[in-house]
């Protein structure tokens, strides 16, 4: 029997590689024209007293939690499972750190995830192993998860498709925000003054905003591997 081609329908839409470069660009643009726009109008605008970007955050991962919910059958008893549940835990554990989680995991320190929590001689000596026993736990499954779908997203993502163009948007990002909340007070740390006001506003756009789009970009991997998996079957039945 011959082997058929797998073609994408909607090739123009979801379904396009360059669909979640796109998308992430043209939110992060509307939350910048609009944060910039409030600005204007109020003279100070703050994304994070405000509660803007909270709300924003808190939103999307709803729209995530959706797609979880309604594309679990995919994984669910197969093969895929263990790759699915580490996910779900790595989104748990991102949520929980939007809510605080690294404020909890302490009651003598302003943060449970920095070096220097482990390094503090006056914090209790079970919450730096709860700590660390998390902090471990996420880094064991993100490099299972890299060493076991590295060779899969590096091809995948060099023939364009779709769904390793948003796990790489997803990781680009998820590494930009990182930097744009970091840099700032390094700067501040290494020059002795703080970056123009204008320019860390731009930075705290692009690390809240940005965070929040990182589970849009989960749930848009999970619609695409879907509709692979539904193209997979209607190629078989034909």
């Amino acid at each position: 029997m011959a082997t058929k081609t797998i073609t994408y329908k909607n090739k123009y839409g979801i379904q396009n590689y360059a669909f979640s470069p796109i998308f992430s660009a043209v939110l992060l643009t509307i939350f910048f024209a609009s944060c910039y726009l409030f600005r204007s109008f109020l003279g100070v605008f703050d994304v994070e007293k405000t509660g803007v970007s909270e709300v924003t955050t808190y939103l999307c991962y709803f729209v995530s939690f959706i797609a979880v919910i309604l594309y679990a059958k995919d994984y669910i008893n197969t093969p895929r499972q263990k790759t699915f549940l580490a996910l779900v835990f790595l989104w748990l554990i991102a949520l929980l750190r939007e809510m605080g989680l690294q404020h909890w995991l302490t009651q003598h320190d302003t943060t449970a995830i920095k070096i220097r929590f482990f390094t503090n001689p006056n914090n209790p000596l079970h919450e730096k192993i709860i700590s660390g026993f998390l902090i471990l736990s996420v880094v064991s499954i993100i490099l299972w998860l890299l060493i076991k779908n590295f060779k899969k997203m590096f091809v995948g993502f060099f023939k364009r498709e779709p769904f390793y163009w948003t796990i790489a948007t997803f990781g680009g990002l998820g590494i930009a925000t990182q930097f744009c909340d970091r840099f700032p007070s390094k700067y501040a740390k290494h020059y002795g003054k703080q970056l123009d006001e204008p320019i860390r506003f731009a930075f705290r756009i692009l690390e809240e905003f940005g965070e929040a789009i990182l589970p849009l970009l989960f749930a848009i991997a999970l619609i695409q591997f879907h509709q692979i998996i539904s193209n997979k079957k209607t190629n078989k039945d034909d």
